[in-house]
């Protein structure tokens, strides 16, 4: 390669280099319990305050190529664990600061690439086989929640906010089964699960505040449009024959579902409900949802066991639930709760369907109260289903980082400098934890590394009186598959960075 060439190659690596750090800068000061926060604004004026990493990078206006793949492994994080997003973008801008040493030394990229990759292996092969412990605790649970709240929003009620977010997974059997329903006002202490659904619908026409019985169809009560474009000529007596029998219709579908409710109920809708229609129900006490969205018609399907019916003449039987209409600021709500017996009051079966209501003072507030929660209930529902985790604070970055010291020397050559600059970049994360709450970050590694060595394996940064201290102890911990894949991704986006040899411009897409 000639010296133009080189130098051209070295210029596109520092660039991307740079650009990624800045990006990893950015969200570095909002890691740990004492991270702060930022404040995005737009050129509109509209207002974001967190300190939620996946959040920052996703409303970060970052133009440059490689900072874009830093806020690209960001989004796969979050996807995967649902949190630690920071700590992975902290450590791809330390091992991508480590490499512009390596090059220094003569290290040509390739080789760093080899070594990470055989780093990330190894140190992601202790982390599972020696780090991890196994707990199906509820107890664990619950650690796992107020680490991921601490240092956010959530912080000011921590215990009750933990318990929610567990009984909430617990109740759906995983995060992406829990509904999420905010309601401004109040305190975050006042936030509760409710045991059904809450729907943000209102009845086509003003009925009572509570019902007993529903009913589910998947197709609207209208008359229907035909897809075909046909042009007929009736004469008016044959135009009003045509209309009459399709009120005939609408009427002969309304009659089936007073049929299935004599007591009166509400009928929930897929698609649009004749005005009709609705009046007739209406005299009847039964109350119409239109536009319904199929996953909320699944849901109500869940709590009420009962099956979504494609037409209303194939209605056979309503389900026996209690249906409450109530207004929160200024819009309407029906909470439905299943398995209620119209008759007794009694519970009549249990289903897995839950709303988490979260409430909280200003708009502004319960954003970053709900972004808050989904950490929490992703991490919470990792444990749940793998029962594994490991010591939080940085612990396990510090002790995958003396492993890699220690076996470095088996792997022999110029990769075992790469080896030797990955274990280095692991301890970013506690020593960033400890800066951001105002100490000394060579410090507290060191005071780590000592306690390891000597056996003391659940030792981590202590935020509030410095020094390190047993946070396993304290309850700090965090699942296994968040740590793991952090390690992964961050190495992952740091080779693929690194094999970047030159920035060329393409065609536009045509």
């Amino acid at each position: 390669m000639t010296d133009k060439g080189s130098a051209k190659q070295e210029k596109a690596q520092i660039h991307n280099i740079r650009a990624a750090k800045t990006v990893a800068e950015t969200v570095r000061s909002t890691l740990g319990p004492m991270g702060m926060d930022k404040m995005m604004v737009d050129g509109h004026g509209n207002v974001i305050v967190t300190n939620d990493g996946a959040t920052i990078l996703r409303e970060l206006d970052v133009s440059h190529p490689g900072g874009k793949m830093i806020a690209e492994v960001a989004r796969t994080q979050e996807s995967l664990c649902y949190d630690g997003t920071t700590s992975t973008v902290v450590l791809a801008g330390q091992l991508l600061g480590n490499s512009e040493m390596l090059f220094e030394k003569g290290l040509h990229p390739n080789v760093i690439c080899r070594g990470y990759h055989e780093a990330a292996h190894m140190a992601t092969q202790y982390l599972t086989t020696e780090i991890a412990n196994v707990s199906d605790t509820r107890d664990t649970l619950v650690g796992i929640a107020k680490t991921a709240i601490t240092g956010k929003t959530l912080e000011n009620a921590l215990d009750a906010v933990s318990e929610l977010c567990v009984s909430a997974v617990e109740k759906a059997g995983d995060a992406e089964s829990v509904k999420v329903v905010s309601f401004p006002g109040g305190s975050l202490e006042d936030s509760y699960l409710y045991d059904g659904v809450i729907v943000n619908k209102d009845y086509v026409l003003e009925g009572e505040d509570n019902y007993t019985e529903m009913l589910l169809i998947n197709t609207g009560l209208e008359t229907e449009k035909s897809e075909d474009n046909v042009q007929v000529s009736v004469d008016a007596q044959s135009y009003q024959t045509y209309k009459s029998a399709g009120k005939a219709d609408l009427l002969a579908n309304a009659k089936h579902i007073v049929k299935a409710l004599p007591d009166g109920g509400v009928v929930f809708v897929r698609d649009g409900v004749n005005d009709m229609v609705c009046s007739h129900l209406k005299k009847h006490n039964i109350m119409a949802i239109r536009r319904t969205p199929e996953s909320t018609l699944r849901a109500l399907s869940r709590v009420g066991n009962l099956p979504i019916t494609q037409s209303p003449d194939e209605v056979e039987s309503a389900a026996d639930v209690l249906i409450t209409r109530e207004r929160k600021n200024d819009i309407w709500y029906l909470f439905v709760s299943g398995g209620i017996c119209k008759k007794t009051g009694e519970q009549l079966h249990q289903s897995n369907e839950a709303t988490l209501v979260l409430r909280g003072a200003t708009s502004h507030t319960l954003e970053e109260v709900e972004r808050g929660f989904d950490d929490a209930l992703g991490v919470v529902s990792l444990v749940m289903k793998s029962n594994n985790y490991v010591v939080g604070g940085g612990n396990s970055y510090v002790r995958m980082a003396t492993h890699l010291r220690q076996h470095a020397a088996q792997i022999g050559g110029r990769a075992q400098m790469a080896i030797e600059a990955f274990a280095d970049a692991l301890e970013i994360i506690p020593a960033t934890i400890a800066e951001n709450a105002g100490h000394d970050p060579l410090d507290t590694i060191l005071a780590m590394r000592h306690s390891i060595l000597q056996g003391d394996t659940t030792v981590g940064p202590d935020v509030t009186e410095g020094g390190v201290k047993d946070l396993l102890a304290e309850g700090v911990i965090e699942p296994l598959d968040l740590v793991r894949q952090a390690v992964l991704s961050a190495a992952e986006v740091t080779n693929a960075i690194l094999r970047i040899d030159d920035i060329v411009a393409r065609r536009p897409i045509q």
